[in-house]
């Protein structure tokens, strides 16, 4: 579930700029209002993939927020690992595994570098890290309207794939698998020693015609990124481990694909999934922070209504 507010004033600009003083530098706003969620069905640009979870395109409303520019950096993770054998697991989902150790998988791997985005993380390791910031994680309807706007747009650069634009698997391959068999068997060739560096920095790809129409970088390709949505009913993600639960709500959606992925795992559009507690090498983040609605309200200066969408 999301949210409606609604109201007709916009937000003061003194609000927003004011609110932008108490924020970290690297977050960038996202206006509140429509976009286009999912895609049409002659829109999807590969249907390889599972890609019924796309489809339809439907108009949804959200509240302003801000994103981070880039995404979470391993030296950045690091220190909150730090702070967390210290201070014990104060910022931690209350049903995350007993005794967890929040130290990244890649940590000893030296082909990730503390300037890449942090990779090798679970869902309960960013949930923590993004409490630890004061943030929150994005949910699938932030993240997509951070990557692709207000106009429709397919890719955050436009209509058409853009091979530069992301790191992928024939970057690093250095040849495009034209079939699924090719491509497992490319894929399975990742090794200690290859490739040289999987990961990319985000910096890499952050000339104008990369990034999202916001100025958001590297939102496609090089490492899928969580979010805080249930696959099952794009509501808030409440993991655990309790039999009640259904297997069906066992996932939260992972967006953007990664440097193992083909282009129609890439599209912002396309759900992926995973268990909150898988901690591949291909998976990292990025954080909101939302503006809270009392101070939306004190802005206007009349109550808000809140309305769900669906």
């Amino acid at each position: 579930m999301f949210n409606r507010y609604d109201f007709e004033e916009p937000i003061p600009n003194e609000l927003l700029e004011e609110f932008c003083k108490k924020e970290e530098e690297g977050m960038i706003l996202i206006p509140g209002g429509f976009f286009t969620f999912g895609l049409d069905p002659h829109q999807v640009p590969d249907k390889t993939f599972g890609w019924h979870d796309a489809i339809p395109s439907r108009k949804v409303w959200l509240p302003p927020f801000f994103i981070d520019k880039y995404p979470v950096t391993n030296e950045e993770y690091d220190e909150f690992v730090e702070y967390t054998k210290k201070n014990g697991h104060i910022f931690c989902h209350p049903n995350e595994p007993q005794e967890k150790d929040h130290t990244r998988n890649t940590f000893w791997d030296e082909r990730f570098k503390p300037d890449h985005p942090v990779t090798g993380i679970d869902w309960y390791d960013a949930f923590a890290f993004s409490r630890w910031k004061g943030k929150e994680l994005p949910t699938e309807f932030q993240w997509e309207k951070a990557a692709r706007g207000e106009d429709g747009r397919i890719w955050p650069w436009g209509n058409a794939f853009n091979r530069n634009a992301a790191n992928w698997c024939a970057h690093w391959l250095n040849y495009t698998p034209e079939s699924l068999d090719e491509w497992r068997e490319g894929i399975t060739s990742f090794s200690e020693e290859f490739p040289e560096e999987p990961i990319k920095r985000a910096s890499e790809f952050e000339k104008d015609e990369y990034v999202s129409p916001y100025g958001v970088v590297g939102m496609v390709g090089n490492h899928w990124e969580w979010t805080r949505s249930d696959l099952l009913t794009g509501r808030e993600f409440h993991p655990g481990f309790s039999n009640k639960q259904s297997k069906h709500h066992a996932f939260a959606v992972l967006k953007g694909g990664s440097f193992f992925s083909l282009p129609g795992l890439m599209y912002p559009s396309f759900r992926g999934k995973d268990i909150p507690f898988c901690r591949h090498n291909e998976m990292g983040f990025r954080c909101v922070k939302n503006i809270p609605i009392y101070t939306l309200r004190k802005a206007i200066g009349k109550p808000i209504t809140n309305t769900a969408i669906y």
